[in-house]
């Protein structure tokens, strides 16, 4: 959800491994790579895609003209990073997939005995029948704001959405994770009540927070989970 939209929902996440504060130079490192494409209408045959677009950054002053180039220095704001997400989804009709999908079969001509189980073969026509109509379909966008203070470790994604959640972490984990050896945990109670000093040094602020941080992989990307109830 927009922070434009006047009301949004918060996850808050934990980046685990950072040694030192990255330069503008490191953090555009995989930026371009991972970068939200224009929308194509007819080459697109996913069902779900994302990507980073330029943020609605309040000391941008030629927003527009940047959009076409872009890197993290536009992306800077007071002590940190706003993250921008789009998100591309298209769908088909079940009902019409399998009604096509039927049709296609029926109209094959017949051929060898083949080694392929009949199963497998329908499988296949599904699958080809899918991508043609997804390419066909429009679709349906939406963007998610995420603020990074870095030099806290500390990211608020101003969404709840499993789907936003996801992709959010998919796409970090690529664009910074990976190429800098950052872990991304998400945050319920009670853990949100921990301070930054705690997290940076569990082994010397906060014994139940290490044994928590040696139970979990650091670049697994999973969340630290606990039964509470939402934000």
């Amino acid at each position: 959800m927009s922070l434009q939209n006047g009301s949004f929902s918060l996850t808050r996440y934990q980046v685990l491994g950072r040694k030192k504060r990255l330069a503008v130079a490191e953090l555009n490192q995989k930026l371009h790579g991972y970068q939200a494409r224009p929308i194509s209408l007819q080459s697109a045959a996913r069902e779900i895609d994302y990507g980073w677009v330029l943020p609605d950054n309040p000391e941008l002053e030629d927003f527009v003209e940047r959009q076409a180039g872009w890197d993290i220095s536009d992306c800077l704001y007071e002590d940190g990073v706003l993250l921008r997400l789009r998100i591309e989804r298209r769908s088909v009709p079940g009902q019409l997939l399998q009604e096509i999908a039927k049709q296609r079969w029926n109209e094959r001509k017949p051929v060898e005995e083949s080694e392929e189980p009949q199963r497998v073969l329908k499988k296949q026509v599904l699958d080809e029948v899918k991508e043609e109509l997804l390419r066909m379909s429009l679709p349906s966008v939406s963007y998610v704001d995420a603020f990074w203070k870095d030099q806290e470790d500390r990211i608020y994604l101003f969404s709840q959405s499993k789907m936003a959640r996801e992709a959010f972490e998919d796409l970090f984990g690529k664009t910074f994770g990976k190429p800098h050896k950052l872990g991304l945990f998400r945050l319920l109670p009670p853990l949100l009540g921990l301070s930054a000093e705690a997290w940076q040094n569990p082994a010397e602020n906060n014994e139940y927070l290490q044994r928590i941080v040696h139970t979990l992989p650091v670049r697994s990307g999973r969340a630290i989970e606990t039964e509470a109830p939402p934000f």
